[in-house]
């Protein structure tokens, strides 16, 4: 395993000053050794900056008006450490995150993340089901396929000559992953523990897909494709009612059926979505 020692650390605003934004910063505080706390900012007017230099008094800010991907690829100019981390504004690190990201180290990784839950019940326990479920079929809960920047360690070296499309705003995370794989390191999402994801989620929210899954098919991300997502969604009625019966969960069912209907749409037109604001 590679040791660490201080680490650099990103982060993405955009009015970003929510009722759990400092509960955030002060998870950052307590689990990363900090080298530099780096925020890139399209130009917050909620007191966002504010809250940052609070808990991070010698943070570095950046303000620009770039789409997420050339934001996250902005800040690792300014990166100093042989590794650093994205930690994005509505994520809250576990107790001893730091330690254990770290154990999955090794020459060969270029970026290891743990997933991340929402904040609602019902939808942690659909989480929990898929995970029980991959178990039971002796499936690893170590993907070494593709991150989220949602957490994410990352080698430095790999990435300072990684430059998304403009326009990427969503899907920006696949396009790191490829670019990371290309120069034949692994890339892990680990499941055995979750960072807590704040924010407002339910039905509502299923209309992301459509951003999100054109920015994957902007960037070719091979893992994902048509015949899986249309496969995905044909069955998806029968797989939320079983689910929605087997965890008492009556919202699953609508849950599943939009998700999968707004990551189909989203894939099919891409070109129409890909404008976002983040």
């Amino acid at each position: 395993m590679e040791s660490l020692g201080k680490i650099d650390v990103i982060m993405c605003t955009w009015n970003s000053n929510k009722p759990w934004f400092k509960n955030c910063l002060h998870s950052i505080r307590r689990e990363i050794p900090i080298c530099h706390f780096i925020v890139v900012d399209r130009f917050s007017n909620d007191g966002t900056q504010r809250a940052v230099k609070e808990i991070f008094p010698e943070a570095i800010i950046i303000e620009s008006d770039l789409n997420l991907g050339r934001a996250r690829a902005e800040a690792i100019k300014h990166v100093d450490t042989e590794w650093f981390i994205f930690v994005d504004d509505d994520v809250e690190l576990f107790n001893g995150w730091f330690k254990a990201i770290s154990e999955y180290l090794n020459p060969m990784v270029g970026a290891v993340a743990f997933i991340a839950l929402p904040e609602v019940e019902w939808l942690k326990k659909l989480s929990y089901s898929s995970r029980r479920i991959a178990e039971s079929l002796g499936r690893k809960w170590i993907v070494g396929r593709g991150i989220y920047c949602t957490n994410t360690l990352v080698r430095t070296k790999l990435v300072r000559d990684w430059l998304p499309p403009s326009f990427l705003s969503s899907g920006e995370d696949a396009h790191l992953s490829k670019h990371i794989n290309s120069k034949g390191y692994n890339t892990i999402l680990l499941y055995n523990h979750y960072v807590r994801h704040h924010g407002i989620f339910g039905l509502k929210n299923t209309r992301k897909n459509l951003w999100h899954y054109s920015g994957v098919r902007l960037v070719r991300y091979t893992p994902i494709t048509t015949r899986k997502l249309i496969r995905r969604f044909l069955t998806s009625p029968l797989r939320g009612l079983y689910i929605g019966i087997k965890l008492k969960e009556a919202m699953i069912i609508p849950y599943m059926i939009l998700y999968d209907f707004y990551s189909l749409k989203g894939w099919l037109q891409w070109s129409k979505y890909l404008v976002w604001k983040r």
